[in-house]
């Protein structure tokens, strides 16, 4: 006789998972607006959110990612600096948002080996400079200077993926650093699966090991 299919509370199959981002106006010398934060000094500036995957934990569930991005609308506006360093992450674990100011000196990103994050925890990172333009006359628009996507895509089995808009300011050029930044989306596109229990134990032994880590 056949095994009878095991059921689950939550559904399998593809999901298009997204989580929005406010627009935030900052100057360095007071608080953002629209749930944005600063590190203590004013080093960065930074959005903090999740989704919430616990209803696929509760049911031993795994997130495969298909697809993943940040709909990003511009510009970006900014006067008392000549650059902004921009990171858009999906994590596994919860990041320390100071840390990107020394990534940004010392040329590291999250999971690198400069950085006291592990590759697989990092599901996304994209990273981009923004520099003043020398083409239109607007004084205080920013433009793409560089660009890079970083991470893993794991599978994942948490019960939170952890997401973060960061915002470094390159060296002043005035007092005090006035930044404008658009209103943009994380979007999520994922597998939703039912492992074998091998693997799956393996897949919560690693997400425990990269919550304790340090």
């Amino acid at each position: 006789m056949a095994k009878e299919k095991e059921s689950t509370r939550a559904l399998t199959g593809s999901r298009l998972l997204h989580k929005n981002v406010p627009q935030t106006n900052w100057v360095n010398t007071q608080d953002p607006t629209n749930g944005w934060q600063a590190v203590a000094g004013g080093g960065c500036l930074y959005y903090e959110s999740y989704f919430d995957l616990s209803a696929y934990e509760l049911d031993d569930l795994t997130l495969v990612p298909t697809a993943m991005s940040l709909q990003d609308g511009m510009p970006y506006q900014a006067a008392g600096t000549n650059a902004i360093s921009v990171f858009d992450v999906i994590s596994q674990e919860r990041l320390n948002p100071a840390d990107f100011i020394l990534y940004t000196i010392e040329g590291n990103f999250p999971s690198s080996p400069g950085s006291t994050e592990d590759w697989t925890q990092i599901l996304m990172c994209n990273t981009r400079l923004l520099g003043l333009s020398t083409q239109f006359a607007d004084p205080t628009l920013l433009v793409p200077s560089t660009a890079g996507t970083f991470g893993s895509a794991s599978p994942t089995a948490v019960q939170k993926l952890w997401i973060y808009r960061v915002i470094v300011p390159g060296a002043g050029t005035g007092d005090p650093i006035i930044l404008q930044v658009p209103a943009s989306r994380f979007v999520l596109g994922a597998d939703i699966v039912k492992e074998d229990d091998l693997p799956y134990m393996m897949r919560l032994k690693r997400s425990y090991e990269l919550a304790t880590q340090g």
